[in-house]
């Protein structure tokens, strides 16, 4: 804790530094699942009033916002950090392990609430900007589409911001570096659940029934074909089927009346995204033609992909290589196919989402992984982060 302290208090000072850590590992060991953050919306809510700040107000249950205004008036930027844990078991020793059975902060959320805790604390203290800045804590990232819901309860009538900031934290990355890049960070994520309905029977009578088994399989093998024959090479997308249900195994003779499926979509581009959707529509309703049956098709739409605005990511560049040096900024590598529900709010104004390194010899584990824990030393960088941001975009001269 003591290094981890230390670094803060260059920016905000021994107590305040001491208060942030001991925020983080309090959240840590208290997780709390998809909307249902209200103990950490209580928290977020009593640290801000000591700051303090102005016109705080929930959204969509336990979404906490709430404004700092500078020494001079100007625009509203956002910055967002995300407040929900995982359903997964925590593996680790450390003394603030969750205290939750089967729910654990895995994807350092508590780390990124922390970070723009901070972030807070030294933006009150100084105000060295002009305008307004919304800090956004949001709930619900790990599928529950939080951001959307708090959009949609009117988060940007309430704080109109001309753009949005957000960052997660990266074990892959070495601390002390960043990773931004222009256009698509993360894919979109949709969810296609379908059911073969056909006409159960006794397998030694096969010509009696409609059978879903090689329907479903025929399905299978199609719904490959649309990355590989239908969707530019140079475009990135994935289509992976991750469940698949039918019979039971104290039944073997029977075939069964319905097979269910599930698979996972994934692309960086609007555009296959419309395609893949319209070929799902078109394969389902030709494989349940062809067999004689029907093909059940729940095509969900999750998460749109995060597309980080050019213009902006350029504009922010001087005061990310101010934090990390020019060498810590990493802008070339490639977009992840991971979901970000940030792409919500970067759909509605410019955003930008980024990576901040947390890696080294005592944090190895990554993201989801039940060994993993936030590196504290990665507090103070989300916060220089997240400040110069500000000074950048929001400049008093």
């Amino acid at each position: 804790m003591a290094q981890a302290i230390d670094a803060l208090t260059e920016l905000v000072g021994a107590e305040a530094a001491r208060r942030i850590v001991e925020f983080r590992r309090d959240m840590h060991q208290h997780p709390e699942i998809g909307m249902d953050t209200a103990r950490a919306a209580d928290k977020i809510e009593a640290f801000l009033q000591t700051l303090p700040v102005e016109q705080v107000h929930r959204f969509a249950g336990n979404g906490v916002c709430a404004v700092i205004r500078g020494k001079k008036d100007g625009p509203m930027i956002g910055l967002r950090a995300d407040t929900d844990a995982l359903p997964i078991q925590e593996e680790t020793s450390v003394a603030w392990k969750s205290a939750i059975d089967k729910c654990a902060h895995l994807c350092g959320h508590d780390g990124h609430t922390a970070g723009l805790l901070a972030a807070a604390t030294l933006l009150a203290q100084t105000r060295d900007f002009a305008g307004s800045v919304v800090l956004i804590f949001q709930p619900g990232e790990e599928g529950w589409a939080g951001a959307d819901k708090m959009i949609k309860d009117g988060l940007f009538e309430r704080y109109p911001c001309r753009e949005v900031f957000a960052i997660h934290g990266a074990p892959s990355r070495p601390l002390g570096t960043i990773a931004v890049r222009e256009g698509a960070m993360t894919a979109s994520v949709d969810i296609a659940y379908m059911t073969v309905e056909g006409r159960g029977g006794h397998g030694a009578r096969p010509q009696e029934t409609i059978d879903p088994m090689p329907a479903a399989a025929e399905l299978i093998l199609a719904l490959q074909t649309i990355v590989a024959r239908n969707i530019n090479p140079a475009d990135s997308a994935v289509v992976s089927c991750c469940f698949v249900q039918a019979g039971d195994p104290l039944a073997p003779t029977v075939i069964p009346q319905r097979v269910n499926l599930s698979a996972t979509i994934r692309t960086h581009s609007p555009k296959v995204r419309d395609k893949i959707e319209a070929r799902f529509n078109e394969i389902t309703q030709g494989i349940g033609t062809v067999f004689g049956g029907e093909v059940k098709l729940d095509y969900q739409r999750r998460y749109p992909p995060q597309i980080n605005d050019p213009a902006l990511v350029r504009a922010i560049l001087p005061a990310l290589q101010s934090v990390y040096g020019e060498a810590g900024v990493d802008t070339k590598f490639a977009p992840s196919m991971g979901g970000e529900d940030f792409a919500f709010m970067s759909e509605k104004v410019p955003g930008v989402y980024m990576q901040v390194g947390l890696g080294d010899e005592g944090h190895t584990a990554q993201l989801h992984n039940p060994g993993f824990d936030f590196n504290d030393l990665g507090l103070a960088y989300a916060a220089r982060t997240f400040a110069a941001i500000v000074q950048e975009r929001l400049p008093l001269n």
